[in-house]
């Protein structure tokens, strides 16, 4: 069995492969980017990501950032795998739960131990943090669901809903994370755990580095 580290190296090269053989032009089309046609044989896609710019250079398949902050190889093999499989179905305004994707039962409990558990161990405690951790900054918004829900844009086509409820004498703080009915056809359902995992760790990252003062305000 190859180290995880060779698998996603693996993995990110069969998806570029995928991606210099397809049509550029209709990927950027479907999942909300912008095409441009460069110098000779060279292609861009312009997408935006967590409230960031990115560009796409082919066929070598580098990622740019304006704001030269790194991606990790797994946001990477995501990254491809959105541009790669997003069908451009539009957003259906229809909620729904990790256990509504197709092979989401299967995957509940990884998402429950990598994605809900540490949303509901790092904010529920105090649960207005997370607005001030999702800011148009890395494409968050207030939400209207839940005590505290925050809709995060991570791709044009795939917002996330977190959303916390409080806790009292009776009850632990509880939350959640919903997705766009239309999610189903724009990543296979191991996708969405790392995504959904990648979101909330980076909300925990920007938690833990606010000021004191401003988390209790």
């Amino acid at each position: 069995m190859l180290p995880k580290q060779e698998n996603y190296q693996l993995a990110r090269q069969l998806s570029l492969a995928k991606l210099q053989k397809a049509d550029l032009r209709e990927r950027a089309a479907c999942g909300g980017g912008i095409y441009r046609r460069m110098n000779g044989t060279q292609e861009q896609i312009e997408l935006e990501y967590l409230g960031r710019t990115l560009r796409f250079s082919f066929p070598a398949g580098s990622i740019e950032s304006g704001d030269s902050r790194p991606l990790s190889l797994r946001e990477e093999i995501v990254l491809y795998h959105y541009l790669e499989k997003v069908s451009g179905d539009p957003l259906t305004g229809n909620w729904i739960s990790f256990a509504e994707i197709p092979g989401g039962t299967f995957y509940a409990p990884v998402f429950l131990q990598r994605c809900k558990t540490p949303l509901v161990n790092h904010f529920g405690p105090e649960p207005e943090v997370l607005w001030s951790v999702s800011d148009p900054g890395i494409g968050g918004a207030p939400w209207s669901f839940g005590d505290v829900g925050v809709r995060i844009q991570v791709f044009p086509r795939i917002p996330l809903g977190l959303a916390l409820w409080k806790g009292d004498s009776e009850f632990q703080p509880e939350g959640n994370v919903l997705f766009d009915s239309s999610i189903r056809s724009h990543l296979p359902v191991e996708d969405i755990v790392i995504l959904t995992e990648t979101v909330v760790w980076k909300l925990v990252k920007k938690k833990d580095n606010l000021p004191q003062r401003s988390r209790n305000t």
